[in-house]
């Protein structure tokens, strides 16, 4: 039962005051983890973190964090920490460096201390701009960014302390991930303006596609994630919906629930570019018995709600 795998264990959550760690670090509190977060709070939020939850507020790559571990001595360790802004990658490829440092720190003291298993949040943007879509897990990997070199090569770290050290591991490739608490990315750029009366800019002529999950159906996988035998000879999983939305339907819709005109601001596309983006979830179906749930319109109002309540209640 996955319960029982939950209650009672300690899990290590990186990036647990982020906008899918925190809700990740919420629900294992909920079933009876034991949960330690990890955040520098650079991108998460101390209103995110769970009461629950013992925080160290720290760099990935801190050498104390070796320290944490050796003293928390996690059962599973959920990775979620990662620099997410992709174009600002595509900027400074140096961004990505402390979270690959600070990963190898955390797997060779996973190894040492007998972590159990480490459940990595990756990306279905490893597949780049392949013409195969939905992409399936068989997919090559594209390295359109230096934010795909950064998440393949966490990938193949992971693989490589399996085959050598036994160290078991499960790559979750998260379409684009949606819901309350998200304050990075378009989605979250739309509603932010579009909710204060202005418009948001999108590049291109906004007929990129993306594949949107809802978060909680995100959180659902990540525990699912628990059940993957040890021993599973490819623990790699697309997480998401096999739909192609276009940026101009998001931002259409967004201002629909809101009541307001959808009037973007075009700029000509920016360099390394996914044009086109939907996963093939039919691994996770047959093997975590894992679909989403969440309708792209109930998401999308329930994202707007949750944003427009915090908004007013932050208010003096």
């Amino acid at each position: 039962m996955l319960e029982d795998r939950i209650k009672g264990a300690k899990f290590l959550v990186t990036g647990g005051a982020g906008f899918i760690g925190s809700h990740t670090v919420d629900t294992l509190v909920e079933q009876g983890g034991r949960v330690v977060v990890v955040d520098n709070l650079s991108t998460g939020q101390e209103q995110n973190l769970n009461p629950r939850a013992k925080f160290y507020c720290m760099n990935l790559a801190d050498e104390s964090l070796g320290d944490v571990l050796e003293c928390e001595k996690p059962d599973v360790i959920y990775h979620f920490a990662f620099y997410v802004l992709v174009p600002k990658s595509v900027e400074n490829p140096l961004l990505d460096i402390d979270v690959l440092t600070g990963t190898l720190r955390m797997l060779q003291k996973a190894k040492d201390i007998g972590v159990q298993r480490i459940i990595f949040a990756s990306s279905g943007f490893l597949y780049g701009n392949t013409p195969n879509l939905p992409a399936t897990e068989e997919c090559p990997v594209d390295p359109v960014s230096p934010y795909v070199i950064a998440k393949h090569a966490i990938e193949n770290y992971l693989k490589f302390y399996y085959n050598t050290y036994r160290l078991p591991y499960v790559v979750l490739r998260y379409a684009a991930v949606y819901g309350p608490r998200q304050v990075t990315g378009a989605m979250a750029d739309y509603i932010r303006k579009l909710s204060s009366g202005d418009q948001a800019d999108i590049w291109g002529d906004g007929t990129k596609t993306r594949d949107y999950v809802f978060i909680q159906d995100i959180v659902r996988a990540n525990l699912l994630a628990l059940t993957v035998p040890a021993d599973h000879p490819n623990p790699v999983f697309n997480i998401g919906t096999g739909i192609e939305t276009t940026l101009n339907t998001i931002y259409q819709t967004i201002a629909d629930i809101l009541g307001v005109e959808a009037k973007p601001i075009y700029h000509p596309d920016r360099a390394a570019e996914q044009l086109r983006y939907s996963l093939d979830i039919s691994k996770a179906r047959r093997e975590l018995a894992w679909e989403p749930r969440c309708e792209l319109d109930e998401g999308l109002r329930t994202t707007v709600l949750a944003y427009t309540t915090r908004r007013s209640s932050q208010r003096p």
